[in-house]
């Protein structure tokens, strides 16, 4: 595989923002830009139980002019009146396509609230405009978990979608039953004609290891942060220390969209991306994004804002 040689030499650069969200939001999506502002969307726990599971949350949108100053978030989609995901929505992932906005989203039900599964799957929404109103495509998850025994039996969620190669696919994290370790998970990915579906699972999956984890088009290819660090066993992300310093994590690229290369450490946790337009999607430093920090080893978590930017070549 060729590996873009500025994907070799890029690193990332924390970027100091104004009221981008904190205090228990976490779980950014990607970033899009429309009619002159930059839109955002992230997953909300209710403060009374910070961490528990996914019970409660639901789904924010904030807004900025630059990227740097942020406006107070709004509501943007909220768990169902019934059904499978009436307990908690969160993780969102917005496209546009065709004249419209499709949100693929995770959510889970009142068996999981009650403790009684722990179990997910992912949905769709639809708006016409950013700002929404999203509404359910369909009564049914878009794509969910697959018969016990398999290595997504417990969950399908974090899906990020892109088009490539003349078909949307949507890479998913997947995990057992048997194997409750978020260190542990693995990205899968599906396949289909539309942006609405059906989707057919990849034959091959799991594709790479990965957790909460962005996936983008750039040039003939695929970038992916993955999550996790590049060798299992080699350093924690979602252990008691989420600043666990062993291991490495990487920028990945590849040119099928299933074999990922690593490029360069990067640093990364939850992460969404901005794409830019024209010209500028040939250069990665006009890339940029946002990801999950922590104030302390696990709790107090932020949204922070990186740039990918080159290498100071005395550092290298």
């Amino acid at each position: 595989m060729k590996l873009p040689k500025e994907l070799l030499e890029v690193e990332r650069k924390t970027v100091e923002t104004v009221n981008l969200p904190s205090d228990n939001n976490h779980d950014p999506s990607n970033i899009l830009y429309d009619q002159g502002t930059y839109y955002l969307w992230y997953t909300q726990h209710d403060n009374e139980r910070p961490y528990d599971h996914f019970a409660d949350c639901k789904i924010m949108c904030c807004t900025s002019k630059d990227g740097i100053h942020w406006e107070e978030g709004k509501d943007a989609l909220l768990p169902a009146e019934s059904g499978w995901d009436c307990a908690g929505v969160l993780t969102a992932n917005v496209i546009y396509d065709k004249g419209r906005f499709y949100m693929f989203y995770t959510g889970v039900g009142t068996d999981f609230a009650e403790g009684k599964t722990t179990r997910r799957c992912c949905g769709l929404a639809a708006a016409n405009t950013p700002d929404g109103p999203f509404e359910r495509l369909g009564n049914e998850p878009v794509l969910q978990w697959e018969e016990e025994g398999s290595w997504d039996d417990e969950a399908v969620d974090d899906i990020s979608a892109v088009f490539f190669q003349n078909r949307w696919l949507v890479y998913f994290k997947g995990s057992r039953l048997t194997e409750p370790d978020g260190d542990k998970t693995m990205l899968g990915l599906a396949w289909a004609d539309t942006i609405t579906g059906p989707y057919h699972r990849y034959e091959g999956n799991p594709v790479i290891r990965g957790h909460a984890f962005s996936i983008w088009p750039y040039k003939e290819g695929l970038c992916l942060l993955s999550g996790l660090k590049h060798r299992e066993g080699e350093g924690r992300i979602y252990g008691d220390n989420w600043n666990d310093p062993e291991g490495i994590q990487y920028l990945y690229y590849s040119e099928d969209g299933i074999h990922f290369e690593p490029c360069a450490p990067f640093p990364n946790r939850a992460s969404g991306i901005f794409i830019p337009e024209g010209e500028d999607q040939k250069d990665i430093t006009k890339y940029w994004g946002v990801s999950v920090a922590t104030a302390d080893a696990h709790k107090k978590r932020y949204i922070e804002r990186f740039d990918f930017i080159k290498k100071n070549p005395q550092t290298t």
